[in-house]
């Protein structure tokens, strides 16, 4: 449903929504336990960095953590941030001009789902997602 980028960075922010609170986590340390290859990680974690949802501290002792509670960033504000915009618009099959006037096969029966998807993504949160999986974030 995401792009490999989006789904990384819901990965590695749920990895360190798992942590305890304040402990710095390097990029090797979130690479291998999410599976993720370290220079797509490097610039997924640049990017969360810049949009303000993960703290990187640089040195011997460095590495990241989230810059706020796993509570209040939520699963739609990471895609959001990953530059996806609203992902619930975008036709199934990819017709650029799917809608009410001209709907694909599938778009009279797409919207209750779409509407559950997008309630589902605005109202989780990464310290749900930590704590559902018991370890590994998203497969």
């Amino acid at each position: 449903m995401f792009p490999r980028s989006t789904e990384y960075a819901i990965r590695a922010l749920t990895f360190l929504a798992a942590q305890t609170p304040g402990k710095l986590s390097g990029a090797r340390e979130i690479a291998q336990a999410e599976h993720i290859p370290m220079p797509y990680l490097w610039k997924i974690l640049q990017k969360l960095a810049d949009r303000k949802l993960v703290r990187s501290f640089r040195g011997l002792r460095g590495g990241y953590k989230l810059a706020k509670p796993p509570e209040r960033i939520t699963v739609d504000r990471v895609v959001r941030e990953m530059g996806q915009g609203n992902i619930l618009k975008r036709c199934l099959f990819g017709f650029q001009n799917c809608g009410r006037g001209n709907p694909c096969p599938l778009h009279p029966v797409c919207g209750e789902i779409r509407e559950k998807i997008g309630i589902a993504l605005r109202t989780t949160t990464l310290a749900q997602l930590s704590h559902a999986g018991g370890g590994s974030a998203v497969s």
